[in-house]
């Protein structure tokens, strides 16, 4: 990506021209695309690192709603995710030729927003409202909450109150549904760390849907 780095894909700028811009030119950006859309991430990035723009679009085009969601969750916050998703995104292309392929792409782009989103929290530091004591359910088995609709939101917002490294883990092992070695991985963390990681954070959960903390 040879002298690239102050371009941005075309996915990741929205400028006044393009939100006028009629039926045939999307059809003519969307036909661009399609040629990318059956190579696989190894091969699109590939393309990048040689200096091309569009391949990078269709890597945003698969990936942007997991890494919104993502973000989401750490942040409990729209404005703040989609921020912290664009970060990802314009980082992770500035810093294409770093990638060497031992990891998925995906994996990498979730350890760079997992990053991006636990620096914005240290920089915020928000302060929160206690977490409301939950007594009408009978559970306090904080995975089995997550699993029903009605206290999804609460057990989220409760995740929020973790210390960082149990809110990734927990947030990547059981809202993302991802593996201990997928997590691993993307926290560069041994998979007992992992582990343990996710158990404290389990325990803390528990603790807050019971009112003890």
């Amino acid at each position: 990506m040879n002298g690239n780095n102050n371009r941005k894909p075309a996915a990741l700028k929205v400028t006044k021209q393009d939100s006028n811009e009629g039926s045939n030119g999307v059809n003519e950006f969307t036909a661009h695309l399609s040629k990318y859309r059956d190579l696989k991430d190894h091969e699109l990035v590939k393309l990048v690192k040689a200096g091309e723009l569009a391949p990078y679009d269709e890597l945003v085009r698969r990936h942007q709603i997991k890494i919104h969601d993502l973000c989401y969750k750490m942040l409990r916050n729209y404005d703040d995710a989609r921020d912290m998703a664009q970060e990802t995104f314009l980082k992770a292309y500035r810093k294409i030729n770093k990638f060497k392929g031992k990891a998925k792409f995906s994996t990498w782009l979730y350890r760079i927003a997992v990053n991006n989103c636990l620096n914005y929290i240290k920089k915020q530091r928000p302060t929160e409202e206690l977490f409301e004591e939950i007594t009408s359910t009978g559970k306090d088995d904080p995975v089995q909450i997550f699993k029903g609709k009605r206290f999804r939101e609460k057990i989220t917002a409760a995740v929020a109150k973790l210390p960082e490294v149990q809110k990734a883990v927990f947030t990547l092992r059981t809202l993302e549904d991802l593996s201990y070695q997928e997590v691993s991985d993307i926290l560069k963390k041994p998979v007992s760390t992992v582990k343990v990681n996710h158990h404290l954070a389990v325990k803390n959960l528990r603790n807050y849907l019971k009112g003890k903390v």
